[in-house]
């Protein structure tokens, strides 16, 4: 989703420009509008925006003297200039402070059109310019060392360090960061990987994610980053201000960078999609972990990642102090082998990739097989490690009970119930088919629930102007995957449901004897009886006037 802000002292200029950029739905815009400079400060400091549509001259502040503040905000962010004066020395000085371009009003329609779909290809060739393949090779040759990599280990476990010795080895391994402030935590997971990555191609892709992480947020951010076999963990500290105070982008306190990075969220994850075509979730931390805390925290936000809200693997998850989840630890001692065949069959279970996880499983028993003098306490100890990863994947999801009405989970037990390897590996089979039939069972209802709560919260909210924006901040879920969600469950838009139901109910409102149109217009949110007209002959073919006319015979 493109985020655009409309900026005019002209109301007719402002409503015209918003109503138009709301039809245009193949370029999935969301729209904010404000009649003012100081108005459009204010839109700006709490929504992210992507393109400032502005007048040149306005009362009190210019667009000119606008862009310096947008620019604070959202670095980004591409500036197109209105006009109703052919200035030439305005329009110097508009592309002297990197205007995109300079419209005249009153602009058509195609002319607006076009000059928005150039801007938005310029946003998505900025990031292809920068090449992000080509550099993720030229950090992989720069990339942490194993003393910073071990120090990193021994934080997020559970090894008891002082805050002394923290310092010190922040001080001795040259980290960005401040033992004496607190932290925010993200943690990312690439949900699916491409088929037949090595290694080598893996590391690749996870240095491409760090660096578009990193040119989102550097700007504001010190940032660590650490790997490890499941998740990216991004440790994020305030970058102190380097301009003088009065000039300084206002933010100031960690608060304020947490609410700014889970505005960046969205658009991270989507450029890493687009550009190194990669499904990537992400948890955020609070915003402030003690640098003492970190290791119960970063359990609780693995908890996070393992559970999800019961959607696709691209759902972002911004977690709050408050709904941190309680941590269970995990302490695996195994041989190298066996420890990343395990890891690798809990991955594709969590991530729901049931084809990775049966072949993975099949390959495994295989390979466990053919060693014919296999020690009993090394099977005991395979089994367990299966064992635990399926209850842990049942009880984490509250659904032993549901599983076990159709498969006897005492088998998980109990090593000795099992004839062979090969009838431990078919139940094994059985059980991961039932775990993937019922997650994706849940993710159906789920997503159904949350189609028929926001159909019916259109339908209570029709004497309203309804936004996608809106919507998503009802339902707790960004305006891109909302809008995404909607559309496959329903096969049309929000915006087309909006404008059905806001339809059908004008037919109704006006068939009511002594029901004025300007009475249904109120009724159903529009700011004008005449843009009430227009919507309503649009989509029914006729005036509200000659509808009512034509059914009161």
């Amino acid at each position: 989703m493109n985020h655009v802000l409309l900026v005019d002292d002209e109301p007719m200029i402002v409503e015209g420009l918003y109503n138009l950029l709301n039809r245009i739905e193949e370029l999935e815009l969301i729209v904010w509008k404000a009649h003012s400079a100081m108005e459009a400060i204010q839109v700006m400091q709490n929504n992210r925006i992507d393109i400032l549509i502005t007048d040149v001259r306005m009362p009190g502040m210019s667009g000119i003297e606008l862009i310096g503040h947008v620019r604070k905000h959202w670095h980004h962010c591409k500036v197109v200039f209105l006009s109703g004066y052919s200035d030439y020395e305005y329009l110097q000085n508009a592309f002297r402070q990197g205007a995109f371009d300079y419209l005249m009003k009153p602009a058509n329609y195609d002319t607006i059109l076009d000059t928005l779909q150039r801007v938005i290809y310029s946003i998505q060739a900025e990031w292809q310019e920068q090449n992000v393949i080509a550099q993720a090779e030229l950090h992989m040759q720069q990339a942490q060392t194993l003393l910073q990599k071990d120090f990193f280990k021994n934080v997020l476990g559970h090894k008891k360090l002082t805050l002394k010795s923290i310092a010190e080895h922040i001080q001795h391994f040259q980290i960005p960061l401040s033992p004496d402030q607190p932290l925010i935590l993200m943690i990312g997971r690439v949900d699916r990987w491409p088929t037949g990555s090595q290694l080598k191609d893996k590391m690749l892709l996870e240095y491409a994610v760090n660096n578009i992480v990193e040119d989102y947020l550097q700007r504001f951010c010190r940032i660590a980053t650490y790997s490890e076999q499941r998740y990216m963990i991004w440790f994020i500290q305030l970058r102190e201000p380097v301009v003088p105070q009065e000039d300084a982008e206002e933010i100031r306190d960690l608060p304020k960078l947490h609410w700014y990075i889970g505005q960046l969220m969205e658009k991270i994850q989507q450029s890493i999609q687009q550009f190194i075509h990669l499904p990537v979730s992400f948890v955020l931390s609070k915003s402030d972990v003690t640098w003492t805390g970190i290791p119960i925290t970063y359990d609780e936000m693995c908890e996070w990642m393992r559970r999800g809200i019961g959607l696709d693997e691209k759902i972002i998850l911004v977690e709050h102090a408050d709904l941190l989840l309680s941590h269970y630890a995990e302490n695996e001692l195994s041989p190298q082998e066996i420890r990343r065949n395990m890891n690798q069959l809990l991955h594709s279970l969590e991530s729901g990739d049931s084809v990775s996880f049966h072949d993975g499983m099949t390959g495994f028993f295989r390979s466990v097989q053919k060693s014919v003098f296999l020690d009993y306490n090394l099977q005991m100890e395979i089994f367990l490690h299966l064992s635990t990863i399926f209850i842990s994947y049942m009880n984490a999801r509250k659904i032993t009970k549901t599983i076990g009405q159709t498969i006897e989970l005492k088998y998980l037990a109990n090593y000795a119930m099992f004839a062979n390897w090969a009838a431990f590996e078919e139940y094994c089979s059985l059980l991961a088919t039932s775990l993937f039939s019922n997650t994706e069972t849940e993710r159906k209802d789920q997503k159904k629930e949350i189609i028929d709560k926001v159909d019916a919260f259109v339908i209570r909210s029709l004497n309203k102007d309804i936004s996608l924006d809106q919507l998503s901040s009802v339902f707790h879920l960004s305006p891109y995957y909302l809008s995404r969600l909607y559309h496959s469950e329903k096969g049309i838009t929000l915006s087309e449901r909006i404008k059905q139901l806001k339809t059908a109910r004008s037919k109704e409102l006006l068939l009511i004897e002594g029901m004025k149109i300007q009475d249904v217009a109120v009724e159903l949110g529009f700011d004008s009886v005449s843009y009430f007209t227009k919507f309503f002959k649009k989509n029914v073919g006729v005036t509200p006037q000659e509808y009512k006319l034509n059914n009161s015979r």
